[in-house]
């Protein structure tokens, strides 16, 4: 089993051997992001093999970050922020209408670095776990906070 995966000429990770569409955990196709008219992903094209151990690995500012933030819809929080092609979790892509965020977030969780509070108040910040759990009762919130 081989951890490196092999290029293809144009720069493509290739599929994992013998390895089936099915039996992808998470697969990008020609992905590009664009912040306004910055690009800042272009063409890629990452198959991710369940039970295998994927790492990222790059100099500061190369789109580690976006692309991990792509996996579970954080760049929608962005308003500049624009996604073209399929970014599949388990052959569903995650970018389609049909697609529940709160539930796919449920799935594929972030871990930063550094805190990175979502664009709310420290209140809501604090209270968004209880309020996804459907805890609303203002008492209880205010006294979890």
């Amino acid at each position: 089993m081989s951890l490196v995966p092999s290029l293809f000429s144009n720069g493509e990770i290739a599929s994992p051997d013998g390895v089936s569409p099915s039996a992808l955990a998470l697969e990008t196709e020609h992905l590009r992001v664009r912040y306004g008219d910055r690009l800042v992903l272009d063409d890629i094209s990452l198959p991710i093999a369940k039970g295998q151990i994927t790492a990222l690995i790059g100099p500061s500012g190369c789109g580690k970050s976006t692309l991990l933030r792509c996996f579970n819809r954080m760049n929608d929080l962005s308003d500049d922020c624009q996604i073209s092609s399929a970014v599949r979790l388990q052959g569903q892509d995650i970018y389609d209408a049909s697609q529940e965020v709160v539930a796919l977030r449920w799935r594929v969780g972030m871990v930063f670095q550094r805190p990175n509070p979502f664009p709310k108040s420290i209140y809501d910040n604090v209270l968004y776990g209880l309020r996804l759990l459907g805890i609303g009762e203002r008492r209880l919130l205010d006294d979890a906070a």
